[in-house]
């Protein structure tokens, strides 16, 4: 293992809190283009005259293309471009390279395609395609739109929790992950909030065209980023290489599959609630589409980034001291959400179901970060983007590719309350999968260090 000290004596682009800044940036309006169409749904359901079942199909195809295009993603990312593989720097042997492996090296730089370069590309095909969907003409348009959405999001997402890691040591890695995924309920919060107002105003078309508007110059900041070298605070490993390698070196780290079946079940819930909540307060509470947008919104912002940011340090710091504690920890939490769910549902009086649904939120967002970095922890270098590619397409496909249809196709029958209440209650079967897992990660952990 290098002993290499994050950010010492590197430059603004190789250093990892301007990483990790500008990463985090963008994954907030990863998410906010990922859930500008939520607080519009009353309003594309009114303007391209679609059923429940077709507008939830709108949230499923854009993950269901999401999820396929992970594992490709995952591969491209564990590709060693040649100037990620070698760190000039630190050639064994030679400390100060010579001239002419320098220069050939130099050369050859340019031309490789960098876990940047791919997350770059991911940026901008998503930007471009959430414009494209405020000017659909129709519902097959729409559909179109949104799947390129979930091809350029599935470039970004797959390969930057591979890159932070090789800027960021194990001990460190649940907090750093704990800020990227903050993003999340920031961008899902700007994307409620904005769509909410925006569509309250001057209708669902403009909530695209100034969601996708930035994209552009957020991808291009990628570019300025500099790629770390891989695998610097990790054992090194001998690297799986073909499919049955992959596979194999999966199967070794059980803790792996615990955490991708708890975080299934985990992501149908929470994907079915988050295309859906907006039309719920719409329909069940009378709320107008802008204050149901911005009122959830607000919620989710506060409840959201409070509980990822608390998450990832609550999560290193017991993790320090028993090797299972990123597993206990969200494990509880989600177990502990399934009265507040209740309340938040199924009671009448706002003073009761908004304070009850902000400790919802804020329940289930603390596993971010620690659920991550367990995955991460678990998985040679070498095999993250493919294991984080593998797991993302997993969680979709299962997850909420299928929960925001299944509730629309059970509204259209008996309405949005019960869909959304047995929804929620599957939060508690998720923790209950990450608690009988605790042990696994306790095993893989110590093989993975030893």
């Amino acid at each position: 293992m290098q002993a290499v000290t994050p950010g010492s004596h590197a430059s603004l682009p190789q250093r990892p809190a301007a990483t990790l800044a500008v990463l985090t940036g963008v994954n907030a309006f990863n998410y906010l283009d990922r859930f500008i169409t939520a607080p519009v749904l009353p309003l594309i359901i009114a303007g391209l005259h679609l059923s429940d079942a077709q507008a939830g199909l709108l949230q499923t195809v854009f993950i269901l293309v999401y999820a396929l295009a992970c594992p490709l993603s995952g591969w491209l990312g564990d590709r060693r471009a040649p100037h990620a593989a070698v760190d000039m720097g630190t050639l064994k042997g030679f400390p100060n390279p010579p001239a002419m492996v320098r220069r050939r090296l130099s050369r050859r730089a340019p031309h490789a395609i960098t876990r940047l370069h791919i997350a770059a590309a991911g940026v901008a095909v998503w930007s471009l395609a959430t414009f494209a969907s405020g000017l659909a003409a129709n519902f097959a348009w729409l559909v179109l739109a949104r799947a390129v959405v979930g091809i350029g999001e599935a470039s970004y997402t797959v390969v930057t929790p591979s890159l932070l890691s090789d800027h960021y040591p194990p001990g460190r890695r649940g907090r750093a992950l704990s800020i990227f995924y903050a993003a999340m309920p920031v961008g899902i919060a700007l994307g409620y909030g904005l769509g909410g107002q925006i569509g309250a105003r001057f209708g669902w078309r403009p909530a695209f065209f100034v969601a996708g508007g930035p994209g552009l110059a957020l991808a291009f900041a990628l570019l300025f980023l500099r790629e770390p070298p891989r695998g610097r605070f990790d054992e090194k490993s001998k690297p799986a290489t073909s499919l049955r390698q992959t596979i194999e070196a999966l199967r070794n780290r059980p803790s792996f599959f615990f955490n991708m079946a708890g975080q299934t079940i985990f992501t149908f819930g929470m994907g079915g609630l988050g295309a859906w909540m907006p039309t719920y307060f719409v329909r069940e509470r009378g709320l107008g589409v802008g204050a149901a947008g911005t009122i959830f919104g607000a919620l989710l912002l506060t409840a959201g980034f409070l509980g990822t940011i608390v998450g990832g340090q609550a999560g290193d710091r017991l993790a320090r001291r028993f090797p299972g504690a990123h597993f206990s920890f969200s494990g509880w939490a989600l177990v502990v959400s399934a009265p507040f769910t209740l309340a938040a549902v199924l009671s009448p009086a706002p003073a009761l179901f908004w304070p009850a649904m902000f400790i919802t939120l804020l329940l289930l967002f603390v596993n971010m970060g620690p659920l991550n970095a367990a995955m991460v922890n678990v998985l040679p270098p070498d095999l993250r983007a493919r294991g984080v590619g593998l797991h993302t397409a997993t969680i979709h496909l299962l997850g909420d590719a299928l929960s925001p249809f299944l509730i629309g196709v059970v509204s259209d029958s008996i309405g949005l309350r019960i869909p959304v209440l047995l929804t929620g209650l599957l939060l508690p079967l998720a923790g209950l999968v990450l608690l009988i897992g605790r042990r696994r990660l306790v095993a893989d952990l110590a093989a993975r260090s030893s």
